[in-house]
């Protein structure tokens, strides 16, 4: 399957914005500013009053036709272009009055003889600029005019049938979703592979012969590769020592593709290593082991010139695959080794119809009789391309099967497959960075009831319902991290994109004809040597969303920018403290990003950012941030380093829900904290004041009594980090902080001698992450006595009650992920029949000494749990040989093959 390209979050804007449409999008939030604009006092103006109503009016009924316009599959030339023209227009009118409310509302006037004075002058501005907005409404109050007689004159309504609705989501659609993997015709070539990888096996019982071999899987976008050799790798990756899967694409990343693969096999690595450091670490854990390693989407020579390096030919059975649309790629890459290319073919006609039917009819020939040769044309037109076939299927399953629905489906999807292999870059999307930038643009519509956030998640949650993004790394509360989108629908969206103006892609290596007005404006450089920084466009005004993806090593040119609401720099890490001067003047800037650490100071001038809600410099070198911060009244999200010290007066930011890794060691800061009562998230490191020793029992109280009062109100997840005596931890007086029903999510970043017995009084605590000096019995019982936990993570590194750590049938009943890191040479847990009934993914790390036991069979218990999905093992040997390693990987393993759910095992040894 495909993967998301580097478009990635400006891609999925335009996903929501096809829900709810751009245009209307736009005119959503202008209607609602021109209602708030009626209220000011330079609206009071009888000219100025009147033009704003008429505006306001006037683009209401437009809005309406717009929305009747927008449910149209397919609007034919004209009243494309109308929508168009509203679109513009509706920004540009959104841009002026923005402009002039950020002139207009003033904030900290002087006061004396010099207040009187500049007081004064101001209200003569005031006076200028009531006139001057009274000019720039009359001339939109005729631009509007104009627009809309130009439908009237067109007849446009008289061309538009009116008889589409808006029509529920089809209640197939998620069980279309859920079977998204069962792929017609993937058993025959994934089992032709598997045959090619084993061929020249002496004995096909013996499993893989010792000579390094690989398959190299060809075929153009769509057709399944990735899906392919996935099947592949799971089916045999527990046959070796070691497996990794990693993604490259067309310009890629080369780097962060050896990173993956280092932490895909389990090794260690830092950002900071360079690529011949890298190779280097990846050969040598390689070099005495029987890997499997699949590398994903080859593009180029040269990648592969650079990954084959890592690939020792260690006579151990290793095997690699790789798949790329290129057949001269794959060529090369068997002519490295001893490799097969199987040339991956479309569907045939049989097996189309068949995934087709399936997806919508929940049959392979239950195509209705009028809808036959429909059905035909549209799979002619997917050529075999599953990808095509099953979101075709899934747009299909939301309409009615009248020929009618399906010949404007057909019509729709034109020339935007039959380009899709031509697509390049694939990544992740991270929900959160999409949810904060979906916000600052506007896109999201208020709910009674809920907060922006969570209405954006159900957007996301209905485009996964569509089949039109997919998650890509559940959370064990069945949350979504990250997502993908197929290339075949990222196709469209680029299509529409371009079409609708709503973003401007440029790669970094040419700068052809750009659009007159440029809204949104992402440039991906990709760590290219030989980058474009554009500098041709014309009206910078226009840019509200600026994004990079990519390494950059210039300085793109960013000012001007005076309709900006979203700045994403953190691929940009060349900026330097005079880079950023011009950031006060973005008076519209609700979303920040900074990632240099050559920036070592943020401008006073950052104050003047009223509409900021969200602010990144977690990587910069910053000591310190502006006093000027609190008059940021509008910030959600604040997140830093923790070597940033923050502002007195903090508690005045009302408006803060999100703030990470921030270091107190203040009384001041520490009671400043109470004040922000929609504070959700909190990251924070304590440390005790330099002082006396009454001084340090006030600051220890102070942060206890601003937890609870944080408690009280929102506070649902908590990450504290102390650097003091664990008895402020320890403390039964701790529990007030947490009698909460709110608290989902607590990490303690503190070695603790036991669990705090406070602990018992938790409810609702659903993910809890400790380390625990000397885990005893009664401990563990503390735990237990958790019933809503889902998520544990559990170190121990001294202690085991009775030189072993059992877990019985009692406690942890909803538990469904666990991870252990036992640092007790020899111990680990063993689970007794009925222990944890819901778990589903167990991560162990353990220090395994000399084995010591009957017939050399060691017992972890995993065959009690009869829930279990996946295992993945850490094995460090502490005095153990490397037999007892193969030992410990057989129990294992063994242990796994006869589990009834056939759970998956991954097994490293450090």
């Amino acid at each position: 399957m495909g993967y998301w390209g580097n478009y990635n979050t400006t891609s999925l804007e335009f996903m929501v914005g096809a829900l709810v449409s751009a245009s209307t999008g736009v005119m959503e939030s202008l209607l609602g500013k021109l209602s708030s604009m009626l209220e000011k006092e330079y609206a009071k103006k009888k000219a100025v009053e009147k033009d704003v109503l008429f505006l306001r009016n006037e683009l209401s009924s437009m809005n309406t036709v717009m929305q009747k316009y927008a449910m149209l599959s397919e609007p034919d030339l004209q009243v494309k272009a109308w929508m168009k023209e509203v679109r513009e227009l509706a920004y540009d009118i959104e841009d002026t009055i923005d402009a002039f409310m950020a002139r207009s509302e003033k904030s900290n006037e002087p006061t004396g003889i010099r207040g009187f004075i500049i007081n004064n002058i101001l209200k003569l501005r005031e006076l200028l600029s009531s006139c001057t907005i009274s000019q720039e409404i009359e001339k939109l109050k005729n631009q509007v005019l104009e627009v809309n007689d130009r439908r009237k004159r067109y007849k446009l309504d008289v061309s538009v049938s009116m008889g589409t609705g808006c029509e529920s989501i089809d209640p197939r659609l998620p069980a279309f979703y859920s079977e998204v993997g069962g792929l017609v015709g993937i058993d025959g070539p994934r089992d032709k592979i598997i045959k090619l990888l084993r061929e020249n096996a002496a004995d096909e019982d013996c499993g893989f012969v010792n000579r390094l071999k690989m398959v190299s899987i060809a075929g153009f976008g769509g057709l399944g590769k990735t899906t392919l050799a996935k099947q592949v790798y799971q089916k045999i990756k527990w046959q070796f020592d070691c497996a990794a899967f990693v993604f490259v694409s067309q310009i890629p990343d080369m780097k962060r593709v050896l990173l993956d693969l280092l932490c895909g096999l389990g090794a260690s690595g830092n950002t900071w290593d360079d690529e011949k450091q890298l190779i280097d670490k990846i050969r040598e854990f390689l070099h005495d082991k029987r890997y499997i390693i699949v590398i994903d989407d080859i593009w180029s020579i040269s990648s592969w010139e650079i990954l084959k390096c890592v690939l020792p030919e260690n006579n151990s059975g290793s095997r690699i695959i790789t798949t790329t649309r290129i057949l001269d790629i794959s060529m090369i890459c068997c002519s490295t080794f001893n490799g097969s290319i199987y040339r991956i073919k479309p569907l045939s006609d049989d097996d189309s119809r068949r995934l087709f039917c399936r997806r919508i009819f929940h049959g392979e020939h239950s195509c209705p009789s009028h809808l036959e040769e429909l059905s035909k044309a549209i799979l002619r037109k997917c050529g075999g391309l599953p990808l095509a076939i099953l979101h075709i299927a899934s747009l299909l399953a939301t309409k009615s099967n009248t020929k009618e629905e399906w010949e404007l489906v057909l019509n729709s999807i034109g020339s935007a497959l039959e380009n899709s292999h031509t697509l390049q870059e694939d990544c992740m999307i991270n929900s959160k960075e999409l949810i904060r930038k979906w916000i600052a643009e506007g896109f999201i519509a208020e709910d009674s009831g809920k907060r922006l956030d969570q209405v954006a998640e159900s957007y996301l949650n209905d485009l996964i319902n569509r089949s039109m993004i997919l998650p890509f790394d559940i959370t064990h509360d069945d949350g979504v991290q990250y997502y993908q989108v197929h290339d075949v629908v990222l196709n469209i969206i680029i299509s529409m994109s371009k079409e609708e103006n709503f973003v401007t892609i440029i790669d970094g290596h040419k700068c052809s004809s750009l659009q007159e007005k440029i809204r949104r404006l992402s440039l991906q450089f990709n760590d290219s040597e030989d980058v474009v920084v554009p500098t041709n466009i014309t009206n910078r005004s226009c840019v509200r969303s600026l994004s990079i993806f990519g390494i950059t090593k210039q300085v793109p040119y960013f000012m001007d920018l005076q309709s900006l609401r979203v700045l994403d720099l953190g691929c940009c890490t060349l900026l330097q403290n005079q880079h950023i001067e011009c950031l006060g003047s973005m008076l519209q800037l609700r979303y920040l990003v900074l990632h240099s650490q050559l920036i070592t100071e943020l401008p006073d001038e950052i104050g003047n950012l009223q509409h900021l809600e969200m602010l990144d410099v977690t990587l910069c070198s910053i000591q310190a941030l502006p006093d000027t911060i609190v008059r940021l009244q509008k910030l959600v999200c604040l997140y830093v380093s923790t070597k940033v010290k923050l502002p007195e007066m903090i508690g005045t930011m009302q408006c803060l829900e999100e703030l990470f890794h921030i270091s107190s060691n203040s009384i001041r800061l520490a009671g400043d904290l109470k004040c922000l009562k929609k504070l959700r998230d909190l990251a924070i490191a304590v440390e005790d004041p330099v002082g006396t020793k009454s001084s340090t029992l006030r600051y220890r109280e102070v942060v206890r009594s601003s937890l609870t009062e944080l408690g009280r109100h929102n506070l649902q997840s908590l990450s504290l980090n102390y650097k003091g005596d664990e008895n402020f931890i320890l403390d039964s007086s701790m529990g007030s902080c947490f009698s909460t029903q709110r608290l989902r999510k607590l990490i303690i970043g503190k070695t603790l001698s036991r669990v705090p017995e406070w602990m018992s009084i938790f409810d609702n605590l659903t993910h809890l992450q400790l380390c625990i000096s000397r885990m005893e019995q009664s401990d563990i019982n503390i735990l237990k006595g958790i019933d809503s936990l889902i998520f544990l993570r559990l170190v121990f590194t001294g202690h085991a009650p009775h030189g072993r750590i059992v877990i019985d049938n009692r406690g942890f009943q909803n538990l469904k992920v666990l991870y252990l890191l036992c640092f007790i040479p020899g111990m680990w847990p063993v689970f007794e029949p009925g222990a944890m009934q819901e778990l589903q993914k167990y991560h162990l790390t353990f220090k395994l000494q000399k084995v010591h036991c009957k017939n050399s069979v060691l017992d972890f218990g995993l065959q009690h749990l009869s829930s279990l999905q996946h295992i993945s093992a850490i094995i460090i040997p502490s005095g153990a040989t490397s037999e007892d390693t193969l030992v410990a990987e057989d129990a294992i393993r063994s242990a796994t093959s006869i589990h009834p759910n056939q759970p998956t095992a991954e097994i490293f040894v450090e």
